[in-house]
């Protein structure tokens, strides 16, 4: 029995050398490197290539280092019979929110406007709506969802949301189902896209979604790039039926340099780093599940396959 290990690089030697502390009885194999296939028996990986895991025909426990696993599932060859965990916790949904809360207040307060201003020496004063004539939708109602709408709601926005199944938050009017969609959509100003990526959530932000917005909503996606579809955003911000997009992830990443959305004046890119799980959060998550599934014990966050998440 072993572990193997592909872990993200930004982390430098932190991640691997916290997952051999917390689990010092255990053979950890670093990929690429010199693996013993046939031990394997526990992977934690980070975005692997399509086929990765056929090498090895032990893997009986798969672990994500991130709340995000489409990837794993897109891949044909990907082992469905293999749990499969990821991470969640309170630090990863806080990281999301505070990651909303910033550019949501962002287009709210108008900062590209007083930015332009002073660059060009303007005195541009400008009068502000208050928070609670500003609506804002949140699409996903998971752990980072909810918490997201929470403190929305605490700064005094007039929060919707929206996800597949029911759900009650004090302050937020939610809505479930495809039927409820448009009603959700029809007075979102800043929509904010925080849903897992599934068949039925792939390409949801496109024209027919911009086009139940109010005329000049503005766009915050932090969730997968397999949502967008780039081109109506695109023609969204040109018409003008979008005033401006926040884009964390991108259907490629890292996004091309000869991408437009890196040169639209609307546009704001960041590098999927919405929300970064902390080292010690992957460290300690993966440790216990590992303990756990060692001693035939529940998982923490394991993901449902049939639902993708």
């Amino acid at each position: 029995m072993a572990i193997l290990t592909w872990l993200h690089t930004a982390y430098g030697d932190d991640l691997i050398n916290g997952i051999r502390s917390s689990l010092p009885d255990e053979t950890i194999y670093e990929w690429p490197g010199d693996v013993a296939h046939n031990e394997i028996d526990v992977a934690i990986l980070f975005r692997m290539p399509p086929g990765f895991l056929k090498p090895f025909p032990n893997v009986k426990l798969i672990s994500a280092t991130g709340a995000g696993i489409d990837h794993y599932l897109l891949d044909p060859d990907f082992p469905r019979d293999v749990p499969l965990v990821r991470v969640v916790d309170h630090d990863f949904a806080a990281r999301m929110a505070d990651y909303v809360l910033c550019w949501t207040l962002f287009h709210h307060r108008d900062v590209p406007h007083f930015l332009k201003a002073q660059k060009e020496r303007r005195w541009a004063y400008k009068i502000m709506r208050s928070a609670s004539d500003v609506t804002v939708g949140v699409m996903g109602l998971g752990q980072m969802g909810r918490l997201t709408c929470e403190r929305l709601a605490f700064l005094g926005y007039d929060v919707r949301a929206w996800s597949r199944s029911e759900h009650q938050i004090k302050g937020v009017r939610c809505y479930a189902g495809k039927d409820a969609l448009p009603d959700f959509l029809r007075d979102t100003e800043i929509l904010v896209n925080l849903l897992p990526l599934t068949a039925e959530t792939r390409g949801i932000l496109g024209k027919k979604t911009f086009d139940r917005m109010p005329h000049g909503g503005v766009l915050i996606t932090a969730a997968r790039g397999g949502h967008l579809i780039e081109n109506d955003v695109l023609d969204a911000l040109d018409s003008g039926r979008l005033s401006a997009a926040t884009i964390d992830a991108f259907p490629v990443e890292p996004l091309p340099e000869t991408h437009p959305f890196w040169t639209h004046p609307n546009v704001y890119v960041t590098p999927h780093c919405s929300s970064t799980a902390s080292c010690a959060t992957i460290v300690d998550t993966f440790a216990e599940n590992v303990r756990r599934f060692r001693s035939g014990a529940p998982l923490l966050n394991e993901v449902d396959l049939a639902a993708g998440y």
